[in-house]
């Protein structure tokens, strides 16, 4: 019987949740989605200096957000726990004890500054870099002798001496290999007796029978060093896939947590993204479907993955694209779902809105806007009745005639029923026609006059936005402007 799919995302909880790393739990849960297989979240948290509670909660929502939701886990539990390495200590020395038994590993009692030195000898000769396996023929006699008096002391991996070369049949990157010279006896347990990350993982894996293993391309060197403990235990290595990198907005090299805040996962959420646009986006960082379609629900994105069509070479961090997408799905939203959407930004700024001002907002902004968190800056004339005017504003009324038409023009306003747009523009044309000007010799200056702006949503919804009181008042303190 064919083993089941399973894949992890093991993050370390020591920051916020990268871009990055989000993508790599996309690609892994589309993957466990599409073959109907298991999603499993582990927490990587073997660092306790650098390990944080807040963090934990971090990865825990922004996953939540995403919707992308383990179906085994530190929160979810499952068959294969505890789900985070710091609860996993004895499995882990029970390995090593196997190690032990089975003479694959030795100790090593090479303090630092020793291999300190051999690397500056070997980086002064031009040497191949790497432990000279000095501990490896220590003699076994000697060797007990310093176990015995407690000598401080790691343990490495016997790699073969005769090896020819490592092997990985990448499912995005194909055929990748180390040659034999490059095999070094890596470190296994530190002087501390903790294990290294890179036999955690294979312990973890084996044991919660991880098929399938996605992860960045940066972890492509520990791979080889994961392939050597797999064969020192004598276990399968599960397939593997290493993701191309996200480079920064303008390719500038890795999207680093320290250079760039697009980094970070929570950006996108205080920003206001939908859901469902920021994964569309997520997934087609380094994947593509057929080269040309983009707007993808999330079930379509499921049917098509593939881990064929991922990318070996690094994908830029597109920004722009996440704006046209995420504004291609607000326009498609809802009105009532968009209303919804902006009421916490609304909020955030202490300003009121009851439902049919949320309504009327939701409809003459959703066009113009490409995160919901943008109502703020867009929609502020709306309630700031103070709000500075913009120069190029103040340039419409301050055109010659620009008060008159406006002064002219508010006994018409009075007698407006403000909630019919469709009959407050015609009146508005008419009433051009009558003095015989151009539209724009009117809407130019009353937009100035009421938002503050140039642009916006169309000029009638502004002024039902606002009211017909303030409205008024508006037009006044506008006619002022233009003629001081």
């Amino acid at each position: 019987m064919t083993q089941p799919l399973r894949v992890r995302f093991a993050p370390s909880p020591t920051g916020y949740l990268h871009i990055g790393g989000a993508r790599t739990a996309l690609f892994n849960w589309l993957l466990a989605r599409k073959e109907g297989g298991v999603f499993v979240l582990r927490m990587e948290d073997t660092d306790a200096e650098r390990n944080t509670e807040a963090a934990r909660e971090t990865i825990f929502r922004g996953l939540d957000w995403l919707g992308l939701t383990p179906d085994e886990g530190p929160e979810q539990g499952g068959p294969f726990g505890p789900y985070s390495q710091s609860e996993r200590a004895d499995l882990y020395k029970k390995h090593v004890e196997e190690l032990i038994a089975k003479g694959a590993v030795y100790p090593c009692f090479c303090t630092r500054e020793r291999l300190a030195e051999l690397r500056a000898k070997q980086e002064a000769e031009k040497a191949d870099l790497g432990y000279d396996r000095l501990c490896r023929h220590l003699d076994a006699a000697d060797v007990a002798k310093r176990l015995e008096e407690g000598v401080p002391h790691t343990w490495r991996l016997k790699a073969p001496l005769d090896a020819e070369g490592l092997v990985i049949d990448d499912k995005v990157r194909g055929r990748v290999e180390v040659a034999g010279k490059d095999i070094e006896d890596i470190i296994l347990v530190r002087a501390n007796g903790v294990p290294v990350y890179n036999l955690a993982v294979v312990v973890d894996d084996h044991l919660m029978e991880i098929s399938h293993v996605l992860r960045g391309e940066d972890h492509l060197t520990n791979t080889f060093k994961q392939l050597l403990i797999y064969k020192a235990f004598g276990w399968e290595p599960p397939v593997f896939a290493h993701l191309p990198l996200i480079l920064g907005p303008k390719g500038e090299g890795k999207l680093s947590k320290r250079k760039h805040p697009e980094a970070a996962l929570e950006l996108y959420q205080q920003r206001g993204y939908p859901t469902e646009a920021l994964v569309n986006w997520l997934a087609l960082i380094g994947w593509r479907m057929d080269g040309e379609t983009e707007v993808m629900t999330r079930e379509e994105l499921i049917r098509n993955f593939s881990l064929d069509q991922v990318s070996a070479g690094g994908a830029r961090l597109p920004l722009d694209k996440l704006d046209w997408l995420s504004g291609e799905y607000i326009r498609n939203m809802p009105v009532s779902e968009v209303a919804r959407a902006i009421r916490p930004f609304i909020q955030s700024q202490g300003w009121h809105a009851e439902e049919p001002l949320l309504l009327t907002l939701a409809e003459a902004f959703q066009p113009r806007i490409r995160a919901f968190g943008d109502i703020v800056d867009q929609a502020a004339w709306v309630f700031e009745d103070k709000e500075e005017i913009e120069p190029k504003a103040l340039k419409k009324l301050k055109k010659e005639g620009a008060a008159d038409i406006l002064e002219a023009y508010i006994p018409v306003l009075l007698e407006a029923d403000f909630d019919d747009v469709e009959a407050m523009e015609a009146r508005a044309r008419a009433f051009c026609e009558e003095r015989g000007v151009g539209l724009g010799a009117l809407v130019h200056p009353l937009r100035a006059s009421v938002t503050r702006r140039t642009a916006g949503p169309g000029l009638f919804d502004c002024l039902r936005l606002v009211g017909k009181e303030r409205v008024i008042r508006r037009i006044r303190e506008g006619i002022e402007r233009a003629r001081s």
